[in-house]
């Protein structure tokens, strides 16, 4: 997981202002932009003042030399940033947590086992902020939500929602702390192995005023034998011969079917 408290980070400006646009309406100020580099000559955002930057206008070969890219033709800036304090990485090997303060409220909380593919990880990161998930939790095996790909597929989500990076031990802390019912998504393959209930509106409305977790497994290996035993195992109806959806897709789905009852407002 991430190591580092600094880091560069090149993104197109759309995802900086979105990020400035959660800072605005949030109370909390979780990105703090250190330095951000501009092609020279090139507009300055309005936005920006928000952030209280340095702001450094570079040439284009500077700024190729910066990115590590052959063209900077998709890269608008370049900014030195801080760890959101939004993030929590939890040594694996400290044993007393203090789970408490992981999450400022705790309903629904989303948590990925093994999740290796940026693009997804990101995605769901983003639907879970969308449908008003208090926060994600990484098991390990997942990647960086940091990455930059991710970063892309979160459209910024990844500095607005409260993100747990720990172990197993480190999520039954949390899910003992506070009774969490533990829900897994399954393709529904194994019901001679262990009874799999299916999505719907009624299993929904009958966790409503109850703290939820959802488990969802990696592209290629699925639910890890823990998350199999120790959740109870949903699926998705669908029609055809489909044995499953892509994890970014189906993870969609369950959020949001799963979400608070008070963010129904579409529903």
């Amino acid at each position: 997981m991430v190591q580092l408290s600094l880091w560069v980070l090149r993104l197109s400006v759309f995802i900086f202002r979105e990020i400035y646009r959660f800072q605005r309406s949030s109370q909390e100020k979780t990105v703090i932009i250190d330095c951000l580099l501009l092609l020279e000559k090139a507009e300055v955002p309005e936005w920006i003042d928000g952030f209280s930057v340095r702001i450094v206008e570079v040439s284009s070969v500077v700024m190729k030399k910066l990115s590590g890219m052959q063209s900077t033709e998709s890269i608008e800036a370049i900014a030195l940033m801080r760890m959101p304090t939004s993030f929590s990485d939890i040594d694996s090997e400290e044993k007393e947590v203090n789970c408490k303060t992981w999450f400022p409220s705790l309903h629904r909380v989303l948590v990925l086992d093994g999740v290796q593919d940026p693009g997804n990880l990101g995605t769901l990161l983003r639907s879970a902020m969308a449908f008003g998930w208090n926060g994600a939790f990484l098991l390990p095996g997942c990647c960086d939500p940091f990455n930059e790909k991710a970063l892309r597929a979160s459209r910024g989500a990844s500095f607005q929602l409260r993100i747990v990076s720990g172990t197993w031990n480190h999520l039954e802390s949390l899910k003992n702390e506070f009774q969490i019912k533990m829900l897994a998504g399954h393709p529904g393959t194994d019901e001679k192995l262990k009874p799999v209930s299916h999505l719907s509106q009624k299993l929904a409305d009958s966790f409503a005023d109850v703290p939820l977790s959802l488990v969802l497994g990696s592209e290629g290996s699925g639910l890890s034998e823990k998350s199999r035993r120790l959740c109870e195992l949903v699926s998705i109806p669908m029609a055809g011969e489909f044995e499953s959806l892509n994890v970014s897709v189906a993870g969609g789905i369950f959020l949001y079917v799963l979400q608070p009852k008070n963010h129904k407002s579409l529903m």
